[in-house]
């Protein structure tokens, strides 16, 4: 039986234009996506998410092209704190945070098991590798982003540095980890990770004239 609900031929290809979703309908569905993976330990049906959504397929389906894509986004809902960051904090230390975060919640929650699930299904369903780049991996990478940019604005990350690279560099060994399972995802990887990035990608003083003899 397959983990994932792949788009079947009754559900569109993709969300229909139409009337702005209702707030509480959205979090309802999101909601029921997520509690039940976290207490099933895979990826719901669609019949089950609207039953426990108290809703219809079709209204699902006007949103979500799969019950992966509802996940995925319900995922990033109900721990988007492991993505955000104050742009008080050094930028150096909002990306290590952030790593950080994810590798916490990849390791300690049930959300690991989950992620892995999707990666896995998105090698042979293409709709669960849209779902997973749009609901869960861009909004990450845009926040690392955001904050090499201000790096950049700051003078401390080079202005020529590949950004979209930096934040792939960043976050594979995590990925990687928690795919392959040889190596384990610990408490100093995120650390690990950004000082070996940063010294490649920040801006590096001027040596200090010498003084005269």
């Amino acid at each position: 039986m397959p983990i994932v609900d792949s788009v079947s031929s009754n559900a569109p290809a993709a969300p229909r234009a139409g009337r702005p979703r209702s707030e509480a309908t959205r979090h309802a569905i999101l909601d029921a996506a997520t509690d039940l993976a976290l207490a099933g330990g895979r990826v719901p049906t669609i019949d089950a998410v609207a039953s426990q959504a108290g809703v219809s397929r079709t209204t699902i389906y006007k949103w979500w092209p799969s019950s992966a894509a509802v996940l995925a986004e319900g995922l990033l809902d109900r721990f988007h704190e492991s993505i955000e960051f104050d742009d008080a904090l050094p930028v150096r230390e909002a990306l290590t945070l952030q790593v950080d975060a994810l590798v916490t919640l990849l390791r300690d929650t049930a959300a690991g098991a989950l992620v892995r699930q999707l990666l896995a299904a998105a090698a042979s369903d293409r709709a669960v590798g849209v779902a997973m780049l749009d609901r869960w991996l861009e909004p990450r990478r845009a926040t690392a982003a955001h904050h090499l940019e201000r790096g950049v604005q700051q003078g401390l990350v080079r202005p020529d540095a590949d950004l979209a690279l930096v934040v792939d560099v960043l976050f594979a060994p995590v990925y990687h980890r928690l795919v392959w399972g040889h190596a384990p995802l610990e408490p100093g990887l995120a650390r690990q990770v950004c000082d070996l990035v940063w010294p490649t990608i920040c801006v590096t003083s001027p040596a200090a004239p010498a003084a005269a003899s």
